[in-house]
């Protein structure tokens, strides 16, 4: 049986890896799973999604089942919705940060959870076996639009208001957080200034993910402004990436230190995926927290299980008091209440940065154990001290560093991740990994 789910939901470029009738099965499949009852849809605003979002809402009607349409809407919202109309299940139509060809669809349960890997699994089973899965009666179509208003009253209420008022940029990457996230900062006392806030399935202004390389525009913006700092999500706002006054894009693990800082637990677990910084790991033991290490994609996993207080991947905040689910919106606005009670608290966090991470991105994808070969043959004069299989393939060196390789979940790109506390070391770490991606692919593929 072939895996269907990647990382977060099911994501491929559209019409081409991923067709309307394949999505209609899916949907057909996953209600069928799961039983009849409500499950709740909302999309984000690519036309592939508006019309995907229909194709889900037939499929799961043909199942005998009630669609609750939540509309367009941020990814959290409909995780917020499906917790809170006690849905089955909610389809969050979006391809998320992916480029503007792809398509996609995440799934989140009766908690606001994405789905467990056993529930994926059952899903994919079901796949696998040619049932017939209509009823004889067919369930209705209900507009939620409710929702939306909710969510974004209830977001404005959990936090004070301005303790200083903050001058904010909002890059909200011509995605539905930009329907959110500036009037939940407005309405907490801060001015704001939106950028790509329309939303747009062209995505004129950038590319969706929120990457330095993407936000090169926004980041020379900032300065311009005259504004405190800067925000951007990727395209349904589950993420949240910040720049600081001067124009830089600062390190994902400023926002997950500053989102700890102002839940201020002392007590319970942190849940960190394992490409996420040690900075966020060094702070959660110094508040009292104790650290557990998860996959990419499935923190809330984790985050069950160990009962934590918070999960954290880069650029992703879950906080649970909230929801089980990762919150860009919530996460401005948490980051945005703390500076406004310390307003050097910023300037503070990113003076005494002593770890320097970076990601890269290869278009290729390669055997992971032939990587792994490749890799500690390549790295073993920098004296490995430990190997972890948790998430693809890590090694942490005698000083603390570290190198992970990782296979995409959504596109097919290997990742090679690193984090030094010597800029120049964290430079020969990345070329050395970013060789051992193609040297494995060369010999693969061959010279062709």
């Amino acid at each position: 049986m072939s895996q269907v789910f990647g990382t977060a939901g099911v994501r491929r470029v559209f019409n081409k890896t991923q067709t309307p009738v394949q999505v209609y099965r899916f949907a057909e499949t996953t209600a069928f799973v799961f039983g009849r009852g409500t499950y709740g849809v909302g999309w984000d605003g690519r036309k592939s999604s508006a019309l995907l979002a229909r194709t889900i809402t037939a499929a799961i009607n043909s199942t005998g089942s009630e669609a609750l349409l939540f509309g367009l809407v941020p990814t959290p919202v409909t995780a917020f919705g499906a917790r809170g109309r006690m849905c089955s299940i909610g389809f969050s139509v979006t391809a998320s940060h992916n480029p503007p060809e792809f398509s996609g669809v995440k799934l989140f349960n009766g908690r606001g959870m994405e789905l467990s890997e056993s529930d994926e699994e059952r899903v994919e089973r079901a796949l696998a076996v040619e049932v017939k899965k209509n009823s004889a009666k067919f369930g209705l179509a209900t507009r939620d639009v409710e929702i939306f208003y909710e969510y974004r009253g209830a977001l404005l209420s959990r936090y004070q208001p301005a303790g200083k008022r903050l001058r904010i940029a909002v890059d909200c990457a011509a995605g539905p957080g930009g329907l959110i996230t500036p009037y939940v900062l407005k309405g907490l006392g801060h001015d704001v200034i939106p950028v790509n806030a329309q939303v747009s399935w062209r995505f004129p202004g950038r590319q969706p993910e929120p990457t330095a390389e993407n936000l090169e525009e926004f980041a020379r913006m900032v300065p311009n402004l005259g504004v405190d700092f800067g925000f951007a999500h990727d395209g349904d706002a589950d993420r949240l990436v910040m720049v600081n006054r001067a124009g830089r894009v600062l390190p994902d693990s400023v926002c997950s230190i500053l989102a700890l800082k102002g839940l201020g637990k002392t007590s319970g677990a942190a849940i960190l995926s394992e490409n996420t910084s040690t900075a966020v790991e060094e702070e959660a033991l110094m508040m009292g927290l104790r650290v557990v290490r998860s996959k990419v994609g499935k923190t809330f996993a984790s985050l069950e299980k160990e009962g934590g207080v918070f999960a954290t991947e880069p650029s992703k905040v879950t906080d649970p008091a909230w929801g089980l689910w990762e919150d860009g919106m919530n996460a401005a606005a948490l980051i945005a209440t703390t500076i406004s009670k310390d307003s050097q608290l910023l300037e503070k966090l990113t003076a005494s940065e002593s770890w320097h991470y970076r990601q890269v991105s290869l278009a290729r994808r390669v055997e992971l154990p032939a990587l792994v070969s490749r890799a500690r043959e390549a790295f073993k004069r920098f004296r490995i001290k430990e190997e972890r299989m948790l998430d693809g393939y890590k090694m942490v060196f005698g000083n603390g560093s570290w190198v992970m390789f990782r296979l995409s979940g959504t596109e097919p790109k290997t990742r090679v991740y690193s984090e030094s506390r010597d800029v120049g070391e964290l430079a020969l770490l990345i070329q050395e990994g970013v060789r051992c991606i193609e040297s494995v692919v060369y010999n693969q593929h061959g010279s062709s």
